[in-house]
């Protein structure tokens, strides 16, 4: 069975189920979208101009949860790493100590939660739960090493409540966070999961290592 799962994880059953889907689109058999060749300069043309509207020098940012930390202009991830004079590999290991629980907490949000910032910039969806995360993260919260607060273990993880997520979080009931008490859980699976796997991420078992 491990074998049959890390082969679906290789590019090479990418592109062979995306080949699939294109044939089925071609046959004009795709049950949820259809295929318009004939528009596929057009569309192209929108993209690229689209790109050299926005980035006349063709230096397009690379989208990921780094953005969504920048948001308001404000790269809050390096004034936190250089405020912490963070280098090298540790700066490495607190970045994945960061990113991987902040993408795990990033699910739809709902129309009526948002998160406000040190200078008072409210920021919803994507960009409130990644700010929010990052502001969880800085408070120390997934780290059980008072000494080290800017990591993730597992210790930290697994015994992280509902009640310290809503407070990060900002929730109340004017501001509710759709599917608080999963986000919790994920992060408490995600402490346990680590802690199995002292192999690849140590004793006391941190997501950086």
């Amino acid at each position: 069975m491990s074998a049959r799962v890390d082969a679906l994880l290789t590019a090479q059953a990418v592109r062979s189920h995306c080949a699939q889907i294109m044939a089925l689109a071609e046959q004009d058999r795709a049950p949820y979208f259809q295929l318009h060749m004939e528009r596929m300069p057009a569309a192209a043309s929108w993209v690229a101009d689209t790109i050299r509207l926005q980035y006349p020098d063709l230096d397009v940012p690379y989208h990921s949860r780094w953005r969504h930390f920048e948001a308001g202009g404000i790269d809050r991830w390096r004034r936190l790493a250089d405020a912490q004079g963070l280098s090298g590999a540790e700066r490495a290991r607190v970045r994945i100590d960061l990113v991987i629980p902040s993408v795990l907490l990033d699910a739809g949000a709902g129309p009526d939660w948002g998160f406000e910032d040190s200078i008072g910039l409210r920021l919803s969806r994507s960009e409130g739960l990644g700010v929010a995360s990052l502001a969880l993260f800085a408070s120390g919260a997934l780290s059980a090493d008072p000494g080290r607060p800017l990591r993730s273990d597992a210790a930290a993880l697994s015994g992280l409540t509902e009640d310290t997520l809503a407070q990060a979080f900002q929730v109340t009931p004017s501001n509710p966070l759709v599917g608080l008490a999963g986000r919790a859980l994920l992060l408490q699976r995600l402490g346990a999961a680590i802690a199995a796997r002292p192999d690849i991420f140590g004793t006391p078992a941190r997501i950086g290592n």
